[in-house]
């Protein structure tokens, strides 16, 4: 049998990819990559926040609605909280290192004021702000390996990314890693999530075996929580859960200008969807009580 995988061609897509055929690969299935463009590839000098929502998953979910591919790997980061209605979740993988990191010769604290920092997210940006008002930061667009070559040239200070996309790459680059509690990190961020139709039970059935079941209930909480708040993929607002035995911790996070907003809870004999759906609701208690929203 032979499933193809649809996915962006940026070196970091293609790592994903590679991630998913290993686990296939194990269980005796050819693989075969379907390359899409998105809006983000073909706009890359434009800010996100300008591109609007599904940016980087739009394109290639249509590749597998159209069947040109079975299925579509992403960075669930990416996917926005409420999937096409012909698609759903077949897999996650065990997720990586979820925490954003900043790629710098020096700590947030310890960075000279007016120091040129880059991100694309307006999450990091207001979290930034927040911390270190004396810094300059500017929008940084392109792939992973191309933002780092920026830095290397000099052109900032320092970079906010992801750290799962330096683990995936296998980059060695000086880094101070941002505590959750602090810069809370994206929904999912760090999780590889595979999207295919709704209709076919015999493909399902075949990553139902690869899927990290712990990794699925903490990303459904994370996305329980978002939707909730109304937050999507270019939402400013931070959620991370973990996840032992049964039982959930969360954090969720934003920050409005001079306010910053967190919430940290335990919840005991939960579904992923309760905690998420209890986190979600205090949090919007919490920045009603500030005035924040009416």
């Amino acid at each position: 049998m032979r499933i193809r995988i649809a996915a962006r061609g940026s070196k970091l897509s293609r790592i994903q990819v590679m991630m998913v055929e290993n686990y296939l690969h194990k269980l005796g299935i050819e693989t075969e990559f379907v390359e899409v463009k998105t809006r983000a590839d073909l706009f890359q000098n434009e800010p996100l926040s300008k591109l609007g929502k599904g940016v980087f998953e739009k394109e290639v979910n249509q590749a597998v609605l159209d069947n040109k591919a079975d299925v579509a790997v992403h960075s669930m980061k990416d996917i926005l909280t409420e999937i096409s209605e012909n698609l759903e979740i077949y897999a996650v993988l065990p997720r990586d290192p979820p925490f954003d990191i900043l790629i710098s010769r020096k700590n947030l604290f310890d960075l000279e004021p007016n120091s040129i920092i880059g991100t694309s997210s307006i999450r990091r940006r207001n979290f930034l702000t927040f911390y270190r008002n004396d810094l300059n930061i500017k929008d940084l667009r392109g792939n992973i390996d191309t933002r780092l070559k920026k830095y290397f040239e000099g052109k900032y200070d320092g970079i906010i990314i992801a750290e799962a996309s330096i683990y995936r790459l296998k980059e060695q680059v000086q880094y101070y890693r941002l505590d959750p509690h602090f810069f809370t990190p994206e929904a999912n961020q760090g999780i590889i999530v595979v999207l295919g139709r709704k209709k076919d039970e015999t493909i399902k059935k075949i990553f139902n075996e690869i899927n990290d079941k712990d990794t699925l209930e903490i990303a459904i909480a994370e996305r329980k929580a978002l939707s909730i708040v109304g937050g999507g993929c270019h939402s400013p607002i931070g959620v991370y859960f973990e996840k032992y035995d049964k039982d959930f911790h969360g954090i969720i996070s934003s920050s409005f200008g001079k306010k910053k907003i967190t919430i940290e809870e335990y919840f005991h004999n939960m579904t992923p969807y309760e905690a998420g759906e209890l986190l979600g609701k205090r949090f919007l208690e919490e920045i009603k009580n500030e005035g924040i929203i009416p």
